[in-house]
């Protein structure tokens, strides 16, 4: 975009704190061709570069994925009870009414509002707006096939005070999905906000609240609230799918070589410990010959597979990955959670989780729970193990997928996590 005296000027700074810009120039290089001196200017020249040489459309489209998806790493996940007409002339009113409420006002310079158009628009590398609490959509864009929106993507700002001095973005991607009717809402937390007011967003659950009163309610689109009865259940048994198809096999392994053993084992100490009329009942004898083989499981996994085999053991059977941490409350209502050492270390490798595996087996669900998932999700190389990690919240008031790794991220990694964790709610 041009200033009125013709020349482009790059001023989206303030965006440059939410993507990688390694990675940004490796997805333009992906699709066009860059000397190698144009490579190694500062990102304001060479994105001037981009401007002048390519279809602004498409680099703005790249730049929009890369804030989008790189490091707003916090995803609530939910799901669309109702949503407009999503005839295309239909949804682009409601969209036309929303920049209206959120973009056409005096904090943001008028010569940009003609551009701010339902159609869509990428806006992120001229806009410098730096009037505290104002909010504003940066970018937009929709597919639609058949006549019909079938998803839509916003980039929704809000202008913060900063501890120090100055302002900062606080920043919110949404992305809506109106095939699965799934709407997700990804922010990265900004610790530097100085809170000024009740009105100043501080926290990620606050801007998802704004998101969904400012962005989603005026478009007409409605959540359904989670049920984390539901949820809870439903990542239980997604966290056990993984844990049975790795240890299955060793669990039965260690059981044929001890079942006799523990049974005896069990008698004697009944025999031991109480009286021929106070002795343990068939069911608590069950449930000790239960605990014996899972310590005794752990004991074994300790002195025989190293956590790098099971690893490599979940990559082989083509599983998502392996859980690195649960907590979960079992069927007499108390808490328990257990944890590896790190994302590359199974939960299944620590001798504390085998301790609890009997309460784990009895839980009603996972409060929360961290999964590293293998990065080659198409499985196209065994020998590779690199994994990310997230954490998956359920609560009664949100459902939450956080991505740990520092290493930007990108849409297909954020769909497919998201994807496969709901189809286990």
């Amino acid at each position: 975009m041009e200033t009125k005296d013709g020349i482009y000027i790059f001023n989206g700074g303030k965006f440059l704190d939410f993507i990688d810009v390694d990675k940004f120039k490796n997805d333009v290089s992906i699709k066009y061709e860059i000397p190698k001196e144009v490579q190694n200017l500062d990102f304001p020249d060479y994105y001037s570069y981009l401007i002048d040489n390519f279809k602004i459309e498409d680099i703005g489209y790249i730049f929009f994925e890369n804030i989008l998806y790189s490091h707003l790493k916090n995803v609530f996940v939910e799901k669309i009870s109702g949503h407009p007409n999503l005839q295309v002339n239909f949804f682009k009113e409601k969209v036309k009414h929303l920049i209206n409420e959120l973009n056409i006002k005096d904090t943001i310079p008028i010569n940009f509002h003609n551009h701010m158009s339902e159609n869509g628009f990428y806006l992120m590398d001229v806009l410098n707006i730096t009037s505290p609490r104002t909010t504003f959509i940066a970018g937009f864009d929709y597919t639609e096939e058949n006549g019909l929106v079938t998803s839509a993507r916003f980039l929704f700002v809000e202008v913060v005070p900063k501890k120090t001095q100055g302002i900062a973005y606080f920043i919110a991607g949404i992305d809506l999905d109106f095939r699965n009717n799934l709407a997700l809402t990804m922010v990265r937390n900004i610790s530097e906000i100085k809170k000024e007011d009740e009105e100043t967003n501080t926290t990620i659950h606050q801007m998802h609240k704004t998101v969904i009163n400012k962005v989603l309610y005026t478009l007409g689109i409605s959540l359904k609230k989670p049920s984390v009865k539901k949820d809870r259940t439903g990542m239980y048994n997604f966290c056990k799918s993984l844990d049975t198809a790795l240890l299955e096999d060793i669990r039965n392994e260690v059981d044929l070589r001890t079942n006799k053993s523990i049974k005896d084992a069990v008698k004697k100490l009944d025999k031991a410990l109480f009286k021929n009329d106070e002795g343990l009942n068939n069911a608590d004898k069950g449930d000790l010959r239960k605990k014996i083989q899972a310590l005794l499981l752990s004991y074994y996994i300790e002195y025989n597979i190293k956590a790098i085999e099971l690893v490599r053991k979940a990559k082989k059977q083509k599983l998502v990955g392996y859980p690195t941490r649960i907590k979960f409350t079992s069927s007499k209502s108390s808490r328990s959670s257990t944890q590896s050492s790190n994302s590359k270390h199974p939960v299944s490798a620590s001798d504390m989780f085998h301790s609890l595996y009997f309460n784990f087996e009895q839980a009603l669900g996972l409060d929360n729970w961290s999964i590293s998932w293998f990065t080659d999700y198409t499985f196209s190389d065994d020998k590779d193990i690199d994994v990310i990690q997230t954490t998956v919240y359920s609560t009664s008031k949100r459902f939450r997928i956080v991505f740990l790794p520092n290493r930007p991220l990108d849409k297909e990694i954020i769909h497919y996590v998201v994807n496969t964790v709901n189809s286990y709610r």
